[in-house]
């Protein structure tokens, strides 16, 4: 890695490290830097410093034309993710590249807030303390702030869904077969939707895939432009996540997903949830065809 990232990285570590620490409100998003530099070699650098840390690069995708995302996993999160439904959606980290001006935001994913969100039973931290010593952690961002008790049992409001409240997909006979017919429709190319990643977990019939969504009222771009407009930016949510697992196919409501991907968004106003009301059905809506069954 270059002495430029090394000395980024180090004044962040030294900085805030242990303030991200032990915060005991818990926010969606840790920030790495945001510096000019050049993004194709700052993903580089940190494609490096993920591989030598013990991390495996499992999928990436451009958003747009100013963003980037890696997707990471590692052992201890595919373990996590034999034992616990919560750990199949935190076994892929992401981790994203914005260009924002002249300046390039790097951020990832909390482990320890979908630790919470997505009450997964084992320990968070030690993946926490990992990405800190290998990336940085300049401060968390993207929200006031939930504490771990709220995030255990999130919702946006009354009569929203919690993160129990799957959003069933299909139901097939056997893994194998859902896994055939998701590829299949993913391999589509009008499908409207991408395939970033797949993780295959060990010694359990399940599968977690990242799945772009390229059009419609829920696309990655349409829900990123309408809402994503704070200063540090969100890019680290995506992509969508689905699960197959014992033939069952299912994701995380939209519901519940893109609320705690922006906890802090009005209800109401320019910039709030009403901008983006038709996406949770546009998202149903797209990702059941990942299920469809040829004729």
């Amino acid at each position: 890695m270059t002495n430029k990232w090394f000395v980024v990285t180090l004044l962040s570590l030294l900085f805030a490290r242990g303030a991200v620490a032990n915060d005991l409100l818990l926010k969606p998003y840790i920030l790495v830097s945001n510096v000019q530099v050049d993004m194709v070699k700052t993903l580089i650098e940190v494609k490096e410093a993920i591989a030598d840390g013990g991390f495996e690069l499992v999928g990436e995708y451009a958003p747009d034309q100013s963003s980037h995302v890696i997707v990471i996993t590692n052992d201890y999160l595919r373990k996590l993710a034999e034992k616990d439904i919560g750990a199949l959606f935190l076994a892929a980290l992401r981790i994203s590249f914005t260009r924002v001006g002249n300046k390039l935001q790097v951020a990832y994913t909390n482990p320890e807030y979908l630790q919470y969100a997505y009450q997964v039973k084992g320990e968070l931290a030690v993946v926490s303390k990992q990405l800190r010593t290998l990336l940085g952690a300049q401060e968390a961002f993207g929200s006031k702030g939930i504490s771990p008790a709220t995030l255990s049992n999130y919702k946006y409001s009354y009569g929203m869904e919690s993160f129990a409240d799957f959003l069933q997909l299909g139901q097939f006979s056997s893994h194998s077969a859902a896994l055939n017919t998701i590829e299949q429709n993913l391999s589509k190319p009008d499908s409207g939707l991408g395939r970033v990643f797949r993780i295959d977990i060990p010694g359990e019939s399940a599968s977690i895939f990242g799945i772009s969504i390229l059009r419609g009222e829920g696309s990655d771009k349409s829900i990123t432009t309408a809402i994503d407009t704070t200063l540090l930016k969100h890019t680290a949510r995506l992509p969508y996540v689905v699960v197959a697992q014992k033939g069952k196919v299912f994701t995380l409501h939209p519901r519940f997903k893109l609320p705690l991907d922006f906890p802090d968004l009005e209800r109401t106003g320019e910039h709030s949830f009403t901008r983006i009301i038709k996406a949770p059905g546009a998202i149903e809506t797209i990702l059941r065809s990942l299920v469809e069954r040829g004729n």
